[in-house]
C-alpha cells in the first residue's frame, strides 16, 4: 500500500541528508554503491538522499545501482518490485530484482529469508563490479535490535547491528542511517511530495521484531545510544581476544586449537568470547554456543588432567596445562560435489572439484592410517583429529581449503582484527579491508 506523511515536515528532516552527505563524503573516488530498496519508506528515503546529495555533497563521481529482493511470499510482492524499478527510472538509477527461488522452510522462515537476501545482494553486487551494499536500516532497527539480542541471551553486553558487515566474506553492507529516526526519513520524502510502500508484515505481530518495536514505545533513542556503547565496547573485547588468541592458542593443522589454559583463566573475559568464535570454527557452525557451554568451557581450563566435555559439535579435553579442542567424530555427513562444482563440507572446509566425475567428499574415519600425522598432539588427540579431516585423494582434481563458518557468512566490522587473526593462523587470506574496498 502506498502512503504519504502527514503534511507537517519534522525540522529533523535535514538528518537525512545530513547522514547521506557524511557517507557520500567517506567514500573513495568512483565508488559504485549497489542500494538495497523494497520500496518502504527507509529504503526509499536512503536511496532517494544518495542521489539528491551525490550532487549537492560535490560527489557525483559516485555511481548508484538499485536492486529489490522479491522473496517470493507474498503476491503484491512483484508489483512492488515493479514501482520500486518505476521510481528508479525516473532518478536515471539502475535497477533489478532479484528473485528467492525454491522451497521456503516450514520453521526459521524469516533467518533464511534474510540469508537468501544477502546471498541475492552479495551475487548482485559481484556481478555489477559495486564496491559495497548500502541498507537502509535506521535507529529503531537498531534499538528493537538490541533489545532483541538481550532478550534472547540475558545478557547486558549483547550489542546491535554493526555499522558495516561483511558479507560471503567478499563485500561489506554499510548502514549509513543507523543514526535516523524513521519519522525523519518519512519527513524528508514528504517534503519532496514523495509515497512509498508500507509492507504489512511490519505490523505482523507474529513476527519477533513488530512484537518488540510495540514494546519499546520511546525508548528507542536510549536503547540506540546504549546499542554505540555496546559497539565500542565489543570492538575493544574483540581486539583483546585477538591478542590472546596470537599469545596463547596454537593451531594445528587448521583441525586443533590447542590453549594455554592458565591465560585464559586469567583473562577471562577475552577468553571466554575467543572461545565462542573458536568453537564454531572448529566445529563447523555459524554461531557459538554461549551461556551454559563457554561457563564450562572456561571451568575446564582449571580442571585436572584428563577432563573432557563437549559442547558445538566438538570436543575438549585437557592435558596437562592445555585445553584442546577439535570437531567431535560424529554426524559427519558425506557430500556430493557435481564437475566443476564447490560445496561446504561440514561447515570447515570448501572443496572444489575440477574433475570431470563427481566426487564423493566423506570423513577419513577410523581409517585414519598416521596417527602422528598432527605433529606435537597427544597421541589420543592425533588420532581423532585425523578422523575428522575431508578425505581427499591426491591427484583427485579436488581441492580443499579452510571455511570459516563464524565469518565467512557475515563478518560484522567490530570483529574484523580478530577474524583476520584466525584467517592468518588457517592459512587463508586475509579478509577485505574497508579502507581499501570502498572508503578514502
Amino acid at each position: 500500500m502506498l502512503t504519504s506523511a502527514p503534511a507537517a515536515v519534522s525540522p529533523n528532516a535535514c538528518a537525512v541528508e545530513a547522514a547521506a552527505r557524511q557517507f557520500l563524503l567517506s567514500l573513495k573516488k568512483d565508488c559504485h554503491l549497489l542500494v538495497a530498496v523494497s520500496g518502504g519508506g527507509d529504503s526509499f528515503g536512503l536511496l532517494t538522499a544518495l542521489d539528491e546529495m551525490r550532487i549537492a555533497s560535490g560527489r557525483p563521481d559516485v555511481r548508484l545501482w538499485a536492486a529489490t529482493v522479491d522473496h517470493g511470499l507474498r503476491a503484491a510482492a512483484a508489483e512492488e518490485a515493479a514501482w520500486v524499478a518505476s521510481r528508479c527510472a525516473r532518478l536515471g538509477v539502475a535497477h533489478r530484482t532479484l528473485l528467492w527461488e525454491g522451497e521456503k522452510p516450514a520453521s526459521g522462515l524469516m533467518a533464511a529469508a534474510r540469508n537468501a537476501r544477502y546471498r541475492l545482494l552479495g551475487g548482485e553486487a559481484e556481478r555489477i563490479g559495486a564496491d559495497a551494499i548500502v541498507l537502509a536500516h535506521t535507529m529503531e532497527d537498531q534499538a528493537e535490535t538490541l533489545a532483541m539480542r538481550r532478550a534472547r541471551n540475558g545478557s547486558a553486553l549483547a550489542s546491535g547491528m554493526a555499522g558495516r558487515t561483511l558479507v560471503g566474506g567478499a563485500i561489506w553492507a554499510v548502514r549509513p542511517l543507523l543514526h535516523v529516526r524513521r519519522e525523519d526519513i518519512r519527513a524528508f520524502l514528504n517534503a519532496r511530495d514523495l509515497r512509498w510502500i508500507d509492507d504489512p508484515s511490519n505490523d505482523d505481530t507474529r513476527f519477533e521484531r513488530v512484537r518488540m518495536r510495540r514494546l519499546l514505545h520511546n525508548r528507542v533513542e536510549v536503547l540506540a545510544n546504549e546499542a554505540e556503547k555496546a559497539a565500542r565496547a565489543r570492538e575493544a573485547l574483540s581486539l583483546r581476544a585477538a591478542a590472546l588468541f596470537a599469545d596463547a592458542v596454537t593451531l594445528h593443522d587448521g583441525i586443533v586449537a590447542e590453549i594455554d589454559a592458565g591465560r585464559f583463566a586469567s583473562e577471562h573475559d577475552p577468553a571466554r568470547y575467543l572461545l565462542n568464535i573458536l568453537i564454531p570454527a572448529l566445529g563447523g557452525l555459524a554461531y557459538g554456543p554461549g551461556g551454559a557451554a563457554l561457563d564450562r568451557a572456561m571451568a575446564l581450563c582449571a580442571a585436572p588432567h584428563g577432563a573432557r566435555m563437549t559442547a558445538g559439535r566438538c570436543l575438549f579435553e585437557k592435558h596437562r596445562h592445555s585445553l584442546f579442542i577439535l570437531r567431535e567424530g560424529r554426524a559427519l555427513v558425506d557430500a556430493e560435489i557435481a564437475p566443476g562444482g564447490a560445496a561446504v563440507w561440514d561447515g570447515r572446509f570448501r572443496i572444489e572439484n575440477r574433475a570431470c566425475e563427481p566426487r564423493r567428499i566423506r570423513a577419513v574415519g577410523d581409517g585414519a592410517d598416521d596417527p602422528d600425522h598432527i605433529a606435537g598432539l597427544p597421541r589420543r588427540l592425533a588420532r581423532l583429529a585425523g578422523a575428522v579431516r575431508p578425505a581427499v585423494p591426491a591427484a583427485s582434481g579436488v581441492s580443499c581449503s579452510p571455511y570459516l563458518a563464524p565469518f565467512d557468512r557475515f563478518l560484522p566490522g567490530f570483529d574484523l582484527a580478530l577474524a583476520n587473526s584466525l584467517a592468518e593462523a588457517f592459512a587463508r587470506p586475509a579478509y577485505p579491508d574497508p579502507a581499501l574496498a570502498y572508503l578514502r
